[in-house]
């Protein structure tokens, strides 16, 4: 499908959810333009991501399948210990989703995971990606419609609107959420348009986001030479340490030759994110030399944080937010927001990204049938007339109760990883390791909501990707046979 001469789209942010979403304005025939503030799209940055069956189905749709399998590592079981290294918990429920939805979750390399979702681009959409690009603010075009992005070295974009793909420190969210409205841009002495100034803006909401969490990750070698035996785990297999106020994960992804340490510790209640966002290296060595943290077991192999921290590749710490963006995601027929910029999960589950696809077919579903039914594009001013109701409120509409959801199941995830108080303790210790539990909760509360998962309505496949017991609530639009 050609691009559309009159609807254009910037996408603010080149991490997995804004290049997901290239690919879908690329196969939609939308024209687009993505703005990187990173000086390159693959960098060596960030640590792992895991992919559960219902966002490895959007990707392969966008037929990337191949390639993921390629790079990524099955999660097929999982062992929970105490602090002193006791094994109270096993389970093999990851596999529950080959047998419902018909694919293993995978875990990838997030560096891995961008470069292929960078390099599957055709040459025409990836000379439409921009490096090095902040983007400062966002200004509107005036009553006629249309915005620009001012980027910090003085280059400006226009659109017809603008998509936060930006994370969670999202300068469109902070648009969105600023007190005024986006200037119109003028010339001076010459009227922007004919048409009586607008009413004033409606008041912006407030960001309902918190952070309780802090999250020092690190990644190793996966490596059977001196000083240290650093095969800390089979590859399929991942690990926790649950205690008080405190967890572990160690994942690993054999096929990039690393694992992952994750270590999740509960801030105290007067933190103020907003006095310190980086932590310094100082900060970090005084985290990891606490005796609680450094004396973490990793897995089954005898060694602990202490032992490994001095042979660690790269390494990283974040506050982690959680909460959903309230009431809207979205500023009139300007800007909207899709994946953590929306809403943000802690990790432990592994769902964040996951959303962001759902966020991004959604979104990219009603965009394209709005432009389809204004005659491919070609009136802009009755396609801008109808976006917001048709098109950004709709994917809010359509999102908000399953984001909620998965915003505190991920964080009673957490939680319960962390003992956060007497009950959770007793639920991961007791309840948790009873036989049939774990495959109770994944076959009645995780794959129904993972079959739940929308699928791009514009974009046909030879086949389905990924079938098994449970049926897919929306079917994959198939191309048709020949003859």
């Amino acid at each position: 499908m050609s691009p559309t001469t009159h609807i254009s789209v910037i996408i603010v942010g080149g991490g997995p959810v804004g290049l997901t979403a290239a690919h879908a304005f690329s196969q939609l025939g939308i024209d687009f333009t993505l703005l990187e503030r990173r000086d390159a799209i693959e960098e060596d940055v960030g640590a792992t991501i895991v992919l559960w069956p219902h966002g490895l189905r959007i990707l392969a749709q966008l037929g990337l399948l191949d390639k993921l399998l390629a790079a990524g590592t099955e999660f097929l079981t999982g062992t929970i210990q105490t602090k002193s290294g006791k094994i109270f918990n096993k389970t093999k429920s990851p596999q529950l989703c080959k047998i419902n939805h018909g694919i293993y979750p995978q875990v990838f390399a997030r560096s891995d995971l961008v470069s292929i979702l960078y390099n599957s681009l055709p040459p025409s959409a990836k000379s439409k990606i921009h490096t090095s690009k902040s983007v400062t603010s966002i200004s509107s075009l005036g009553p006629d419609g249309g915005v620009k992005a001012l980027c910090s070295d003085n280059t400006a974009y226009t659109a017809t609107f603008i998509i936060g793909a930006d994370g969670i420190h999202s300068i469109v969210r902070k648009t969105i959420l600023s007190p005024a409205a986006p200037p119109p841009i003028t010339t001076p002495g010459v009227p922007s348009s004919s048409k009586p100034p607008p009413p004033p803006p409606p008041p912006r909401p407030k960001s309902p986001i918190k952070t309780r969490y802090s999250l020092l990750w690190f990644s190793l070698p996966r490596s059977s030479l001196p000083p240290l035996p650093l095969l800390l785990l089979p590859p399929t297999a991942a690990y926790q340490v649950h205690h008080k106020n405190l967890s572990l994960q160690l994942l690993a992804n054999d096929k990039s030759n690393l694992q992952f340490c994750f270590i999740y510790q509960l801030l105290p209640p007067n933190h103020d994110p907003s006095k310190k966002r980086f932590p310094t290296e100082k900060d970090i060595e005084q985290m990891i030399a606490l005796p609680a943290v450094a004396s973490l077991p990793l897995g089954e192999s005898g060694l602990t944080v202490k032992d490994v921290w001095p042979l660690r590749q790269k390494h990283g710490i974040t506050p982690l937010e959680e909460g959903v963006l309230q009431p809207a995601w979205h500023y009139k027929n300007q800007m909207v927001v899709v994946g953590d910029a929306a809403h943000k999960v802690t990790p432990t589950a592994g769902q964040g990204l996951n959303m962001g696809l759902m966020d991004v077919v959604s979104l990219a579903n009603h965009v394209s049938e709005l432009v389809a039914s204004v005659g491919g594009g070609g009136d802009q001013a009755k396609f801008l007339e109808r976006l917001e109701e048709d098109a950004f409120k709709r994917y809010r509409d359509e999102r908000i109760d399953s984001v909620q959801e998965d915003v505190k199941r991920a964080g009673l995830v957490t939680r319960i990883a962390g003992w956060r108080d007497w009950r959770f303790r007793l639920f991961d210790r007791l309840v948790m390791p009873i036989p049939g539990v774990d495959t109770l909760l994944v076959n009645k509360v995780d794959c129904p909501i993972m079959a739940k998962c929308p699928v791009f309505k514009g974009i046909r496949v030879e086949r389905e990707p990924f079938e098994g017991r449970m049926e897919w609530k929306e079917k994959m639009p198939l191309l048709e046979k020949e003859g």
